[in-house]
Order: structure tokens, then sequence, then C-alpha cells
């Protein structure tokens, strides 16, 4: 997907597509739930660190979501 982002683009990206932070939890990754009802996924897992090495795993779970569009407007909002 050839896609790079640091944490900041990425929650950022996903707030404006209307994802929202569950909790605080004391892990190593945020919870961020999906907008689109009955997803598959139901949320996604970013990592705390700004250093992010999954890039391609969270887009995959945007795509299994909403397809091509939710991609698309997750790239285009960073």
């Amino acid at each position: 997907m050839g896609v790079t982002f640091n944490r900041k683009q990425c929650v950022r990206s996903l707030c404006k597509l209307g994802f929202y932070k569950s909790g605080s939890g004391r892990g190593n990754h945020d919870k961020f739930i999906s907008p689109i009802k009955n997803s598959n996924p139901p949320f996604i897992m970013v990592p705390r660190h700004n250093n992010i090495h999954c890039q391609n795993r969270i887009l995959q779970q945007l795509e299994m979501m909403g397809g091509d569009k939710l991609v698309g407007e997750f790239v285009k909002n960073l």
C-alpha cells in the first residue's frame, strides 16, 4: 500500500472519520471504535509510540471495515 504515517497523523485521521477512543487503558496500544455499525473488526488498535511499524495492518483493517473508500478517506485526511 506504500503509505507512511506516524501516530499523530493516524489518530487525527481516524478522529476525522468518526472513530473514537475507547477508555484510557494501561497497555501499549489505544483502541479506536469504528463508527460503522456491525463492522468486522469493530475496532482498530493503534500503538502508543510515535514510530508505527504496523501501518499496513492498520490499512488492511480499515479496508475490511469499509473497503477502498474508507482507506482513501483515511489517506486523504493524513
